[in-house]
């Protein structure tokens, strides 16, 4: 049986290795280059990206490196190939009809997995699908701001989506669940804990919309769950995690969503 534990630890390495370049050798020029254009960013990253992440990447699904490099390596390259702030890069992007930054580390970051696992990149795939999607949305958006029926309808439609997902998370995660989570010790910073569901709450948040100021508000049911905290994978942090937490008993309430199951 596949030990979810290891493989959630695998993910998070991903998502933090490629600034530890240490081993590789790979030059401050190297990592404070900015691509021109997509071929030159996929070849970039095949060259900066440790052999160690790139051999994690090989044993990923397509689905699962996307899913798990979007907050992590994608915001690096977000950030510093300047693809919000109009660089050569962003320019690349636009000129194919690329235009928002997530969308633009989104093909950089597919195109470069098809890259290592030999495979054909399928940009034009990739532009059309992008595009496909924002005219959808735009669409969508204005129903949204023009139709109050359709509005209402959406508002009901997304809050049942989030009581459905929330319910079937409970389901999956039963009490005495051994899981691995993600928490906070201070701003910007996580370390991970190993722990026991011992209890779930449902509260509802008001505010947010679905795209538009017109729009009804939305009220989005949220799931937390209670987690007995068996082991710190880093006992430093074991205090600052209590009080920022405010642990007690040792336990703590973390968003259902933040939780991973062992196995």
């Amino acid at each position: 049986m596949q030990n979810n534990f290891g493989k959630t630890t695998i993910l998070v390495f991903l998502l933090l290795s490629f600034l530890a370049l240490n081993g590789q050798n790979v030059s401050r020029r190297d990592i404070r280059h900015r691509p021109a254009n997509l071929e030159e960013a996929v070849f970039h990253l095949m060259k900066i990206l440790p052999d160690s992440t790139q051999q994690n990447v090989l044993l990923m699904s397509e689905d699962e490196f996307l899913a798990n490099s979007h907050f992590g390596l994608g915001m690096w390259i977000r950030n510093n190939w300047r693809l919000w702030r109009g660089g050569q890069l962003a320019n690349d992007f636009k000129f194919r009809g690329i235009f928002h930054p997530d969308d633009m580390s989104g093909v950089i970051l597919r195109s470069y997995f098809r890259e290592l696992h030999g495979l054909d990149w399928k940009l034009d795939e990739q532009i059309k699908h992008i595009q496909s999607f924002w005219e959808v949305s735009a669409l969508r958006q204005f129903r949204l701001e023009n139709d109050t029926t359709f509005a209402r309808q959406e508002k009901e439609y997304v809050e049942n989506s989030i009581r459905k997902r929330n319910k079937e998370r409970k389901a999956e995660f039963p009490i005495g669940t051994q899981i691995t989570a993600w928490v906070s010790y201070s701003i910007n910073a996580n370390t991970q804990i190993v722990g026991e569901i011992v209890d779930w709450r449902v509260g509802v948040r008001s505010g947010g919309n679905l795209g538009s100021r017109r729009e009804p508000e939305i009220q989005a049911e949220y799931l937390e769950a209670k987690v007995r905290i068996v082991e710190f994978m880093d006992a430093r942090r074991q205090r600052r995690v209590e009080r920022r937490n405010r642990v007690e008993n040792n336990e703590l309430w973390i968003n259902g969503n933040r939780i991973r199951k062992i196995e």
